[in-house]
């Protein structure tokens, strides 16, 4: 299963704590993008699985294409 990214798929509220997502800082003091913290936790385990099989094979494909060059 495909899913969007934070910035394609902002929630307009959590659920769990019934607040809204829209005030929450979307960047810590130290640039850290909270927004891709936010989503990958909103993922299930089996999930978070398959974006980081689906971000090796992109980083393999990136690594042959240079090979080939």
């Amino acid at each position: 299963m495909k899913r969007d990214m934070p910035e394609d798929n902002l929630p307009s509220a959590n659920h769990e704590t019934g607040h809204s997502l829209r005030n929450e800082p979307t960047h810590s003091e130290d640039g850290v993008d909270l927004t891709l913290i936010r989503w990958m936790l909103s993922l299930t385990p089996a999930e978070r699985l398959q974006v980081l099989q689906q971000s090796v094979q992109s980083l393999l494909r990136l690594r042959d294409a240079k090979a080939k060059r």
